[in-house]
Order: C-alpha cells, then structure tokens, then sequence
C-alpha cells in the first residue's frame, strides 16, 4: 500500500484529465488536490505544501513551464512532471531543462503515470538521485518528426540522456533517423559548442579503423608520411557518435574498449598516452544483447556502450507520424527547388499502404524523385515509385473482413453474452504473439512498437496466458 499522506496536486484544465487522474491516483492510495490554473497551483502550493506535482503545458493564462520555472525556483526539493497532448522533442528537452522531474506525453499511460508518481516520491528504489540540466539555447530547427508514443519515448529518453555524459547506444533499423538522435543529444548537452564527429564503423577499411580512430605516428605503417590526429582526438571536448558500431573489427574493439574505462589512448605507432574528454554515442541496427561469443562482438564493450539506450521504432510502426513527415519532408524539398509543392489524397493513401523498408530514409528519397518528376508541383501516384510494391502491405481489407467475420460467428455461437471481450481477446493474443515473435520474445521491444506501457504488456499477457508453460 502506497503512503497515504503523500498529497499530489493535479494542474489541467480539461476536466476529463483531471478525473481519470484522480480516480487512478486516489484508487492507489494518494491524496489529490485538483486546480486548472498555474495561479491557483502556486497558492495550492503555498497552503497544502504537495509532495508532487503534475502539470498541463497548455493552460489558460500561464503556460506549465512557467509554473515549472516558478516551483523549481522557489521549491527546488519539490517534484514535478510535465504532461502534454502536443508533444515534441524539443518539449521533452525544454521541460527537462526547467528541472522537471520527468515527462508525460498525453494521452496518459496510467500505469506509466503511476510508475513516475513512485519514483517521483521515492518509491522506487531506482530513482534517479539526480536530472540532467541541459544548457539553454535557441529554439533549434526540428529535425525528427512524430508524435504517436513510441516517438514520444524516443523524446523523453532523449531528454533523460542529453544534459549527462553518459554513454548512449541509438538502436533501429537502417533509415530510422539514428544520426538524427546522436546530433539531439549532442545539441542539447554541454558539449554543443564542441566538436561531433560522426564516423560509419561499417565504411572504414579493415586495415585502417584503428588509424581512423585513434591516429597515427609517422611511420607507423608503409603510407603513414605524417601524424594523422584521429577521430577520438578530433572530438576532444564533444561527442564521437560511432555509426554501426557493431561493425567494428575485433582489433578496434579491444582498443576502444580500453579507452572507454578511462579516456586514455595511443596513436598507432605511438607511445605516448594521450588524454581526452570525449561522450560517446553509438549506433547500430543488430541487437548486441543478442551477440555471443562467435558473433564478433565483444559483450564488454556491449555493456559499455548500452548505458542509455534509445530505441527508434521502424516507419511501419508509426505510420500515423506519416502526414507529418511527408509535410515536412516536402516542405524542405520545395525550399531546395524554389516552388510549391502538394500531394493528392490518393497518392497519400499509396503512401500509407507501402511497407516501407527503408523507413524515414526510403519516404525521403520517394518523395525526392516524386517531387522531380511532378513538374505542375502536384504529386500524383503516377509519380512514385513505390506503386507496384502497394500490394505487398499486408492482407486486402476482404481477408480481414473476412476472418473477423468467421471469428464473430464462432463466438457467437459459443459465447454468446461475451462476444466482445473473448473478440479482444482473441485478437489481442494473435497480435502480441506476432510482435513478440517479431521482437523475439523482448517485451519492451514489443511495447515500443505496440504503443503501449511495458507493464501493460505483462499484465495483459499474464491475463492471456502468453509466455506460460
């Protein structure tokens, strides 16, 4: 049973927020105070002395962050978690930097909101003792587009990691936008006006990496005329983002190792040892955790690298974000070529039923050519080059329609008065089955790409038997 004296004071103006809140926090054993106003929050504040705060961003009058600001000044010790239903990256960002204690995206995951209520009270053993403060800057130029809740993660986490020097290893699939996130975290630390070098593990020869790392020494090998300052040095003061890290050959990999533990490292052919202050960030689109001893990969230097790790999902798993992309992609494309350009709701429609391989990367090229071609600068399917690949998106509505046909009948038949809910079920265990296989049994994994709350997840897979003997 949580502490009953634990008061929350719940700030947000849309009513249904409010309530679904309350009942979710008083059900496990919280006192709730509830205001729609940053006014009203500040005097709650000063009377009923809270032990938590939440807060909406967008408010009548005061925005969150300026409550945010106001608590964290005149309050420090005091917790508060910002959520917001228009959340970006850069929200995310902004509200860690006023010294929120975490980020919610709306609409609210109540068992994710319930999760950072513990930590945020202490509860939680594991909480963070301390918050990133990342410096303050200009509004930067958005870079990475979305919004459904596996974007929204990216964002928090990204938030969590940009103000530490931790190490962070970016995840995904090739074309999901990595260097993207290692730039993020980059612009938004204290190291933003230092060096970052980003260097591709998988295009540097074999017989070079370490030179391309590390340097070298005149005379260190046939061609090596003078010294060579390498990629580590380069970035002294910044970050190093290792693009396809798990691409790196064995030799490199020990010698990385090494300077991982303390900084310290030596030209090839070199003997003196070289400081440097260096964050690194890596990338890769293999899972390390799933690399043994015969894969080539050194599990150390996977501990090492997978402090924070940031997953980006795959297009097909937030193909909602996709209107918002192919804007933003088109908008950048229309400024290059100097004309407007528009696209039709059919041609928008071929674009949601594509499967996507290439993720992000592959939706900028289509819509590259796309724009090329379409000379009147409207955008038709005639345009894109992804139109014999349509049918390849997965079962035609009729085989669909037909199986929920066939399923509704047998529950009829057999449980009638529970259709509805043996109906969820039934789907609900075929579709985890099926992302959990894709994801191979990794049930965060399969969170992400669901859009839902790990501890969602198990519960619903206890109540469906998954994963039972």
């Amino acid at each position: 049973m949580t502490d009953e004296t634990s008061l929350i004071l719940v700030v947000d103006d849309d009513a249904a927020v409010c309530w679904a809140l309350e009942q979710a926090l008083a059900t496990n054993g919280y006192r709730v105070q509830v205001v729609a106003d940053a006014a009203a929050a500040r005097r709650a504040v000063r009377r009923h002395h809270p032990d938590l705060v939440i807060t909406d961003v967008r408010m009548p009058g005061e925005s969150g962050f300026d409550l945010l600001t106001s608590l964290h000044a005149d309050y420090p010790t005091l917790p508060v978690v910002v959520s917001t239903g228009h959340g970006t990256m850069e929200t995310a960002v902004e509200a860690v930097q006023r010294g929120a204690f975490d980020y919610l995206p709306k609409p609210l995951d109540l068992d994710r909101t319930l999760d950072v209520v513990r930590r945020a009270l202490g509860e939680d053993v594991l909480a963070a003792a301390a918050h990133p403060q990342a410096a303050s800057g200009g509004e930067p130029e958005p870079t990475i587009i979305g919004s459904t809740p596996a974007m929204q993660e990216v964002y928090r986490r990204i938030a969590a990691a940009a103000g530490t020097d931790l190490g962070v290893l970016i995840t995904g699939q090739s074309g999901t936008g990595k260097e993207l996130v290692a730039r993020s975290l980059h612009r938004y630390s204290k190291r933003r006006d230092a060096p970052f070098i980003a260097v591709n593990c998988g295009a540097l020869p074999d017989g070079l990496v370490e030179s391309e790392l590390f340097g070298h020494e005149p005379g260190a090998f046939t061609d090596a005329k003078t010294r060579k300052i390498g990629r580590v040095e380069a970035a002294n003061g910044g970050t190093l983002f290792l693009d396809e890290v798990g691409e790196l050959p064995a030799p490199a990999q020990v010698k990385l190792l090494r300077f991982l533990e303390d900084q310290r490292f030596t030209r090839v052919g070199g003997e003196d040892e070289i400081q440097v202050d260096v964050r690194i960030v890596a990338a890769t689109n293999r899972d390390l955790s799933k690399l043994g001893p015969g894969s080539g990969f050194r599990e150390d230097l996977a501990y090492r690298l997978r402090v924070v790790t940031i997953h980006l999902p795959r297009l097909m798993d937030r193909l909602d974000d996709l209107p918002a992309l192919v804007r933003f992609v088109l908008g950048r494309i229309a400024t290059r070529l100097s004309r407007q350009i528009a696209i039709t709701g059919e041609t928008m429609d071929l674009l949601k039923r594509h499967q996507w391989p290439g993720n992000v990367r592959e939706l900028k090229h289509v819509l590259e050519e796309a724009a090329v071609l379409a000379q009147g600068g409207i955008i038709g399917p005639e345009h894109l080059g992804i139109a014999a690949t349509a049918s390849e998106a997965g079962p035609a509505p009729s085989t669909l329609g037909a199986a929920i046909s066939n399923l509704t009948a047998r529950l009829v038949n057999q449980h009638p008065g529970e259709v509805h809910q043996r109906a969820i079920d039934e789907i609900e265990m075929a579709l985890f089955r099926e992302v959990l296989a894709r994801t191979g049994g990794n049930q965060l994994r399969a969170a992400e790409i669901l859009g839902i709350n790990r501890i969602t997840l198990k519960k619903r897979m206890d109540q469906l038997g998954i994963g039972k003997a």
